[in-house]
């Protein structure tokens, strides 16, 4: 009887663990008898994941595992192709002709595939200069996306839009790259972006510790740029509204392995000398909002969180390349210094206050 109980029990915990899928369905008319492939495309390779024939009515439905990170698939049936993007287990719906599926804008389910589609339809239509335009307004929407991904790789007659060696047009690159490494650092696509960018930093210039991204913008680091974020009670706070403090400017993470320690190491410098004049104004790029409202819920200085819709401008107006980074504001907001080590900034503390 144990033995039967236990093969139960296995069988259950089996079924339990289903594998996790996305769905491709619609309708492509005129192709009836032809073969409909929806495939990976891959940074290396291209990969048949699923597939049918086509009926007269033209229906259709394929499948395949949810990804780890969002990626890029495409409907394919024979040269024409349509690029989908996948973020998890959606369904997304396409309807389209055999001989137009590469310029349907009949898309829905997906939000980046739909923006995709509507970039290539003005690629085939509209000049380099509206494309770039159009291109950086899909990038600066929303840096982490795939629509953001796919833009800063578009091209147009055969040619990549943004030059990566063009200091200018490298900011989309980095906007993505950023953007990405924040949210996916394990991701491949992260991985290979990030790298690019930074090998061609670090062919332009040679520094000790090699930062792995240029400034993001043409302001001085010693000028203030103000943040205005919402705190764990949801009222918005303003960096410019501690101007006449010392401030200790934190962008962190509570989810790093030494966020109880670096909170810590705060607390000590806010003990020490917020009385004398120092203020701390923390910016949390937290993808658990909850976890990180348990945490600073009895933290004594500002804590403001940055969702990943504005997490990558934000990181860009400082040029935060990684967590935790902190800067050293004046009393009239110039930026004094950026530190990662607390003893050094302790130091330039007791010279401002």
């Amino acid at each position: 009887m144990k033995k039967y109980l236990i093969v139960f029990v296995v069988l259950a915990l089996v079924g339990c663990q289903r594998v996790e899928k996305f769905t491709v369905e619609g309708v492509v008319s005129n192709a009836e008898g032809e073969m409909l492939y929806l495939e990976h495309t891959g940074l290396v390779k291209t990969s048949v994941v699923d597939s049918c024939t086509l009926s007269e009515a033209g229906k259709f439905t394929l499948k395949a595992a949810a990804p780890a990170y969002p990626d890029f698939y495409r409907l394919r049936i024979g040269k024409q192709s349509l690029p989908l993007a996948v973020d998890s287990s959606e369904t997304i719906i396409v309807t389209a002709s055999r001989d137009s599926l590469a310029q349907t804008m009949a898309i829905e389910g997906s939000d980046n595939s739909l923006i995709i589609a509507q970039l290539r339809a003005k690629a085939r239509t509209a000049s380099i200069e509206e494309l770039r335009e159009a291109a950086k307004q899909v990038i600066v929407a929303n840096p982490g996306s795939l629509a953001a991904y796919y833009a800063v790789f578009m091209k147009q007659g055969g040619q990549y839009i943004w030059n990566i060696l063009d200091p200018s047009d490298r900011r989309m690159y980095q906007a993505v790259a950023t953007s990405f490494n924040i949210w996916m650092p394990e991701y491949e696509r992260t991985k290979v972006l990030y790298n690019q960018v930074l090998e061609i930093l670090q062919a332009e210039r040679s520094v000790k510790n090699q930062e792995v991204m240029r400034q993001f913008i043409n302001e001085a680091e010693n000028s203030v740029l103000d943040i205005t974020l919402p705190d764990e009670w949801g009222e918005m706070q303003s960096l410019s509204d501690l101007q006449g403090e010392v401030v200790v400017l934190d962008f962190s993470n509570s989810e790093m392995e030494q966020s109880v320690g670096y909170n810590f190491e705060l607390r000590e410098l806010y003990n020490k000398y917020h009385k004398r004049g120092l203020e701390i104004y923390s910016v949390s790029i937290d993808r658990n909002k909850l976890l990180w409202e348990q945490i600073v819920e009895n933290l004594p200085w500002i804590t403001v969180h940055a969702d990943q819709n504005v997490a990558a401008a934000v990181l860009m107006q400082y040029n935060v390349q990684s967590l935790p980074t902190l800067f050293l504001l004046d009393r009239k907001g110039n930026v004094q210094g950026r530190y990662i080590d607390f003893k050094q900034l302790e130091s330039d503390i007791q010279k401002y206050l």
